[in-house]
C-alpha cells in the first residue's frame, strides 16, 4: 500500500513538474510573440495617426531622401535603436531623426519599411498571423494595387505583394495616408480557397 501511495505522489510530482516547464516556456513566447498584445483597431489608429503625424511625416520625409529601406524599433545592449539599410547602421546617437525614430517607438510602433512605393508603420502585430497600423504611398498609387492575390506569383521575389496578406485599405484623414490590416488567416481563406 506505501509503495502505491508513493508512486502516486511519484506521479503527480512528475506531472507538476512537466506542468510547470511547459507554463514557463509556452506562455512567456505567447506573450513575446504578440498572443496577448492589444489589437488597435481603425478607430483608436486614427486617433494616433492625428497625434503622430508629424512624427510619421517626417519619417517618410527621411526613408525618401536618405534611400534607407527600413527602420526597426530593436534595441542593442547600449538601448540604442538602430536604422537599416543594406549598407550601414546608423544608431539612435547621430541626429534629429533618431529622436523621432525613439518617439514613435515610445508610442509603440514596432517598425517602419519602405516597399517599393509605399512606407508601411506598423503598429501592432501578432507575427505573421496579423499586423495593423498605417501606410503611406508615396507615388499616390494604392498599396498591392493591381496585384492579384490569388495569382500563384503574388508573393514571388520577383512580384511581391507591398503588404502581403492586406486585407483591409482605409483612407485616413490626409491624402496618401491609409489605414491597413494584414491577417493571414482571413487573407488566406479568401484567395487560396
Amino acid at each position: 500500500m506505501l509503495e502505491k501511495l508513493s508512486s502516486v505522489i511519484g506521479r503527480i510530482a512528475v506531472g507538476v513538474m512537466i506542468g510547470g516547464l511547459i507554463a514557463v516556456i509556452i506562455i512567456p513566447a505567447l506573450i513575446i510573440g504578440g498572443a496577448f498584445s492589444e489589437r488597435i483597431g481603425e478607430e483608436h489608429m486614427r486617433v494616433l495617426f492625428v497625434e503622430d503625424y508629424e512624427l510619421l511625416r517626417a519619417t517618410v520625409d527621411y526613408l525618401i531622401d536618405s534611400g534607407d529601406t527600413s527602420i526597426h524599433f530593436w534595441t542593442n545592449v547600449d538601448n540604442r535603436i538602430l536604422i537599416e539599410n543594406l549598407e550601414k547602421n546608423i544608431s539612435n546617437d547621430s541626429d534629429n531623426m533618431a529622436r523621432t525614430i525613439q518617439a514613435l517607438s515610445e508610442r509603440g510602433y514596432i517598425s517602419v519599411t519602405r516597399n517599393e512605393n509605399i512606407i508601411i508603420f506598423l503598429r501592432s502585430s501578432r507575427r505573421r498571423n496579423f499586423g495593423n497600423g498605417i501606410v503611406y504611398s508615396i507615388d499616390g498609387v494604392l498599396p498591392n494595387y493591381g496585384l492579384d492575390p490569388s495569382d500563384s506569383l503574388y508573393s514571388a521575389p520577383y512580384m511581391h505583394a507591398q503588404i502581403l496578406f492586406l486585407t483591409r485599405l482605409e483612407l485616413l484623414s490626409m491624402q496618401n495616408w491609409f489605414y491597413y490590416e494584414e491577417d493571414f488567416r482571413e487573407w488566406r481563406l479568401r484567395y487560396r480557397n
